[in-house]
């Protein structure tokens, strides 16, 4: 494990006009949401994607659903089993029509990264991870050195990770992985993203979780500071080790080359995936990488806190209200 600082040093952060060893205050701008352009496809019985127009009525069916659950605190029967042709194109596309509400009061401020650990995709039948939108209400930043406050309020059955959370300074370019990537990283730190699913048991094919936002609901960002050397950054990431702990006992441990072998190949794959959407990523955002640790059954009340090996990531704690 190597023991460089990925963040930037006291000098490094007076360079970009940062008081030197304090936190830095991120205001997220909102994002316009694009939607990609609607598939031609011919028509097929009870499908999804049939017309345009009458495959946007079903679609919008769909998210009247997913929103009337959401308020009832309810369960939902999964779509992959009961839609023909409900596949994450059609799942992408309902979960446009819920961010764009939602968007309406809570602007859109980052994305999430879903399925990030390789190893599962084949079970799942993916190529590539899964991404879902973030808003102004759901990131969570602390004031001061104390635990950030996230609400549970809502939640079905949510479990804790604890994540790389990077803001973006420009958008990765096509095949830009680790290094490439942190020259597009402004600020990196630890985060806690509480994920939440609908359907029984966590029992759910890819496009399920898409359609629902990739399971988002709500980041606890830690602190966050300047990326230093890009070249030392990425190999930190890569080698990064987190312990977590929950009311004081230990919890879990993680690793970043769970993430797709460092979280910044993660966010260079985001981008490309993204940018093929129509929905490209821009500068301002932040964006949480993938699970370095097994996801956790939480509560409220509980605290958790988690820290990287040799403090190359300031340590992070959040307590679930």
């Amino acid at each position: 494990m190597r023991t460089q600082e990925v963040v930037a040093d006291e000098d490094a952060e007076q360079r970009a006009g940062l008081p030197a060893g304090e936190s830095v205050a991120v205001a997220f701008p909102a994002k316009p949401l694009h939607s990609p352009p609607a598939a031609k496809v011919e028509p097929e019985e009870e499908s999804m994607r049939d017309t345009q127009s009458e495959g946007q009525r079903h679609r919008e069916a769909v998210a009247d659903e997913i929103t009337r659950a959401r308020e009832a605190g309810a369960r939902l029967a999964l779509f992959t089993e009961r839609i023909a042709g409900f596949d994450l194109e059609v799942a992408y596309r309902v979960a446009g029509i819920l961010a764009c509400r939602r968007a309406a009061r809570s602007p859109v401020v980052g994305r999430k990264i879903g399925f990030t650990n390789r190893t599962l995709w084949e079970g799942a039948g993916l190529a590539e991870p899964v991404w879902g939108s973030m808003f102004e209400e759901t990131v969570r930043r602390g004031a001061g050195a104390g635990p950030v406050g996230l609400p549970l309020a809502g939640a079905v059955e949510p479990k804790i990770e604890c994540e790389v959370v990077v803001v973006l300074a420009s958008a990765p370019e096509p095949g830009e992985r680790g290094t490439a990537v942190a020259r597009r990283v402004s600020l990196v730190g630890l985060g806690f993203e509480v994920v939440d699913s609908p359907y029984p048991g966590w029992k759910m094919r890819p496009a399920d979780a898409v359609a629902v936002g990739g399971l988002h609901h709500g980041l606890a960002v830690g602190e966050l500071r300047p990326v230093g050397d890009p070249e030392t950054a990425a190999a930190v990431l890569g080698d990064l080790a987190v312990t977590m702990e929950r009311n004081g006992e230990p919890a879990a441990e993680g690793a970043g080359d769970l993430v797709m072998g460092n979280p910044l190949n993660a966010v260079g794959v985001l981008a490309e995936i993204c940018a093929k959407q129509g929905n490209p990523l821009e500068r301002g955002e932040i964006i949480t990488t993938g699970t370095l640790t097994p996801p956790l059954d939480c509560r409220a009340g509980e605290h958790y806190t988690a820290e990287s090996a040799g403090g190359v990531l300031p340590p992070v704690s959040v307590s679930l209200i």
